[in-house]
C-alpha cells in the first residue's frame, strides 16, 4: 500500500513538471516515441564516457523507456534550458536556447541547421519581445500577455514568422473588451512609426467615444494629414454633430496654419456636410469672422459642397424613407456617425433650448479645455443622443414645443 502511494506521488510530481510546457513542443519531441513491451524496464546506469547524454555530465542516469518519464525529463531539459545548443544574440543580449524548440514555432529559425550563434540586429526584433516569445513557446496557453508587450511582440513575431502566435495576438486585438476607445487610440499612436497598417486601421474603428478626448492631445496635433483624414472618415466617431468633425479638422490645421493650410481641401473631404442641419450650413455660407475658416469656406469646391449639403439636408426632411426618390437623390448613401450628448457642453443642448450656444472655433476650444481638465474621465460621461439623455432644460423645451403644436 505504501509503495502504491509513493508511486502515485512520483507520477503527480512528474505531471507538475510538464503542465506548463507547450503541448505542441512535446508532441514534436515525442513523435518518435512508441510504447513497447519493455516500457517499464529500467536499464543500469551507464558511464558518461561510454556515450553522450542530454543530461548534465556531473551525474549518471537511468535510461527509461517510458513515455511519461521521458516526457517529464524532456520538459525539465527544455524549461530549465539544460544543455542548450544555440545562442541567440538580440541587439547584444544573449539568450541560451534549444534550436529545435525555436523551430517548432518559428519559420525563421528553420533556416538554420547546426550552429552555435544566431545574431539578430533587425529593428523589428526587440530584446524584451524575443524573451517573452520564447517564454510563450515553452508555456503556450499558460503564458499571460501584458498590454505593454503586445506591439513589440507582434512586430517581432512577424519578423520571426510565428503564425500561431500572430493568430493568437490578432484574436486579442479583435476583442473589443481588450482594445476600445482610449486603449485603442494609444495603441494606434504607438503603432504609427511601424509598418502596421492593418493594426492601425483596426484601432481607428475602436476610438469611438474617446475621439473628442483624442482631439485635445498633442499626439493628435502631431499626426500627418493622411492620418487625420483616416480618423475623421471613420463612421464610429462619437460626436454630437458633424460640426465637431469640422472643428476637429480645423484644430489640427490651426496648430501650424501656414504649413498645413495646403491640406484644407483634402481634409474637408472627410467632413460630411450633408449631415449638418440646414441652419448651420447657411451660417457657414455667410461671411466668417475667423480668417482661416473664411479661407477654407470660400474655396469654390467647398462652396459647391456646402450647396450640395444644404440641398441634401433640406430634402431629407421632406422625402419619406419609403419614397422612390430616396435612391435617385442618394439620400441613403452617407453613413451616420455615433451621435452622443455631453450635458456639460452648452453647444450640445438643442438649438431651441435657452441654454444652447452656437458652435464656432472659440466655443470648440473652450470645450477642448473642459475635456483636458476632466482628463480621461470625460468620455465615460458621454451618452447616446436620444430624448431620455437630454438635459432637463432640453426635455422641458421639447414639452413646450409639443404644447404649442397642440394649441
Amino acid at each position: 500500500m505504501d509503495k502504491l502511494k509513493m508511486k502515485n506521488a512520483i507520477l503527480e510530481q512528474r505531471n507538475l513538471m510538464t503542465k506548463d510546457i507547450n503541448p505542441s513542443v512535446l508532441m514534436n519531441i515525442l513523435e518518435c516515441c512508441k510504447e513497447s513491451p519493455l516500457a517499464d524496464v529500467e536499464y543500469a546506469p551507464f558511464s558518461v564516457s561510454d556515450r553522450k547524454t542530454l543530461l548534465d555530465d556531473s551525474f549518471k542516469c537511468h535510461l527509461i523507456c517510458n513515455q511519461a518519464k521521458l516526457k517529464a525529463g524532456l520538459a525539465n531539459i527544455v524549461q530549465n534550458r539544460i544543455r542548450t545548443d544555440v545562442q541567440v544574440v538580440v541587439h547584444g543580449t544573449t539568450f541560451d536556447c534549444h534550436l529545435t524548440v525555436l523551430q517548432v514555432a518559428s519559420e525563421y529559425f528553420r533556416l538554420f541547421t547546426s550552429t552555435h550563434t544566431i545574431v539578430i540586429d533587425e529593428p523589428e526584433v526587440t530584446v524584451l519581445a524575443f524573451e517573452k516569445l520564447y517564454e510563450w513557446i515553452l508555456k503556450g496557453k499558460a503564458f499571460r500577455l501584458r498590454v505593454d508587450w503586445l506591439l513589440d511582440m507582434y512586430r517581432t513575431a512577424r519578423f520571426l514568422k510565428m503564425p500561431k502566435f500572430i493568430d493568437r495576438l490578432w484574436g486579442y486585438f479583435e476583442n473589443t473588451k481588450n482594445f476600445s476607445e482610449g486603449h485603442a487610440f494609444n495603441l494606434y499612436i504607438k503603432a504609427i512609426p511601424y509598418p502596421t497598417e492593418m493594426l492601425q486601421a483596426l484601432m481607428l474603428t475602436r476610438v469611438n467615444r474617446f475621439f473628442l478626448t483624442a482631439v485635445t492631445t498633442t499626439e493628435y496635433l502631431n499626426l500627418t494629414a493622411e492620418q487625420v483624414y483616416a480618423m475623421l472618415t471613420t463612421s464610429v466617431l462619437a460626436v454630437n454633430s458633424e460640426m465637431e468633425v469640422l472643428m476637429s479638422a480645423l484644430r489640427w490645421m490651426m496648430y501650424d496654419w501656414e504649413e498645413r493650410k495646403k491640406h484644407k481641401l483634402f481634409l474637408m473631404q472627410a467632413v460630411r456636410f450633408n449631415l449638418m442641419p440646414a441652419w448651420y450650413i447657411l451660417s457657414l455660407k455667410t461671411k466668417q469672422k475667423m480668417p482661416e475658416l473664411a479661407e477654407i469656406l470660400e474655396e469654390p469646391v467647398i462652396q459647391d459642397t456646402l450647396d450640395a449639403g444644404l440641398s441634401y439636408s433640406v430634402t431629407q426632411h421632406f422625402v419619406h424613407s419609403d419614397s422612390p426618390l430616396q435612391k435617385p437623390l442618394e439620400l441613403n448613401t452617407e453613413h451616420q456617425r455615433e451621435w452622443i450628448i455631453d450635458r456639460c457642453a452648452s453647444h450640445h443642448h438643442l438649438y431651441n433650448c435657452p441654454n444652447w450656444t452656437y458652435l464656432d472655433y472659440n466655443v470648440f476650444n473652450i470645450y477642448m479645455m473642459q475635456i483636458i481638465k476632466a482628463k480621461n474621465l470625460h468620455f465615460d460621461t458621454l451618452r447616446l443622443f436620444k430624448p431620455s439623455n437630454f438635459a432637463p432644460c432640453c426635455q422641458e423645451t421639447i414639452k413646450n414645443c409639443k404644447t404649442l403644436l397642440e394649441i
